[in-house]
């Protein structure tokens, strides 16, 4: 039996490992180029490529662990169906349910991974992306700017132009920034401006001018023209302070009261509750005939995971909304599928089967 333990387990992790590689190769392409179009619209600053990717590639993960888990058991199962391996295995005794059993302590460790991934490195990985970010554009001095196009200078307030760098004078000239504001936006236009520092606080210094601010969609503008007017630049300790629910730990999330953030507590328990029921869940889909299409345990694996992935954002969005109470939390989706599964495992292995 062990000999028969232990060969189902690699299969399984043999399988998870190819599927978790390739799906991970396909994804961090598309996070690159995403990577690469903000460095290109200055929202992020180039050396801060590679440590971004990395950082993003956390969050990649905890999406990416529970599915390769599922296609690799589901993926192994169905492939010992088509060799008669388990037909086999069935006529020595073996159960659906025996199945489980082995392959529990396998599932186990995925949960106690993904468990590690979700609460306590993913919440680290974007709270450090958020601090970097913040610090990389908080401290850029005006003469890293690009000579003729838009870049972000003001964090998250706004943008800025210019038309040329004189590295030399330690200036720019032909300035346009528009800069948002919680009550107005400010459009100013000057002949040349500089950075500088004092008390501890960086300033940029704008010269012979225009400045125009007001409220959209009113008419309470003001058109000033000004010979000198300075631009405090936002603090970096306010933007490392704004977390947002994402980047906070989940310590605080548990001690908070803020339905959004209890609602995310939430959110992070679910990769490794999935990581678990989806493994019951590739087993009982994993019995196939060989009369049967070839792929049909694969696609409607995909399908059930594609409904479960729906139904949860579904849920995180009633909790976020309040419309459910935080007691039902996303449990009612794990429930249906634990029915599901339930009843299929019985309808295989007889009316004696159960899950314990």
């Amino acid at each position: 039996m062990n000999i028969l333990t232990n060969y189902l387990r690699k299969q399984c992790a043999t399988t998870t490992l190819v599927v978790l590689l390739l799906l991970f190769l396909l994804m961090v392409g598309t996070l690159f180029t995403s990577t690469l179009r903000a460095i290109a619209r200055g929202v992020l600053p180039a050396e801060l490529l590679f440590t971004e990717l990395s950082l993003r590639s956390v969050d990649v993960l905890a999406i990416l662990v529970p599915l390769s888990f599922f296609l690799g058991v589901l993926v192994a199962l169905s492939n010992l169906y088509r060799n008669q391996e388990a037909i086999i295995m069935h006529s020595l005794g073996w159960s659906l349910k025996s199945i489980i059993r082995a392959l529990l302590p396998l599932a186990l460790t995925v949960f106690l991974v993904m468990l590690l991934l979700s609460l306590v490195v993913s919440p680290k990985a974007a709270q450090l992306s958020k601090e970097l970010t913040s610090r990389a554009n908080d401290e850029i001095s005006l003469m890293g700017l690009t000579e003729g196009k838009f870049q972000k200078f003001f964090a998250a307030d706004g943008v800025i132009f210019v038309e040329k760098v004189d590295v030399e004078n330690q200036r720019v000239e032909q300035i346009f920034a528009n800069i948002s504001h919680d009550d107005r936006i400010d459009t100013i236009t000057a002949e040349y401006g500089y950075q500088f520092e004092e008390n501890g606080q960086k300033y940029v210094a704008l010269f012979n001018g225009y400045r125009n601010e007001g409220q959209p969609g009113t008419q309470k503008y003001n058109l000033m023209q000004f010979r000198r007017n300075d631009i405090k630049l936002p603090s970096l300790d306010k933007k490392i302070a704004a977390l947002d629910e994402k980047s906070k730990s989940t310590a605080l999330l548990w001690q908070s009261e803020n339905l959004k953030e209890r609602a995310q507590l939430h959110w992070r328990v679910m990769p490794p509750i999935t990581v678990l029921i989806l493994f019951v869940l590739a087993v009982s889909l994993s019995k196939t005939s060989h009369r049967e299409a070839k792929f049909i345990n694969l696609v409607l694996g995909i399908l059930a995971y594609a409904f479960m992935v729906n139904l949860l954002t579904i849920a995180q969005s009633l909790l976020e909304q309040g419309t459910v109470p935080l007691v039902f939390g996303l449990w009612w989706v794990y429930a249906i599928f634990l029915i599901y599964v339930f009843f299929r495992l019985k309808s295989i292995d007889g009316p004696k089967m159960d899950l314990l």
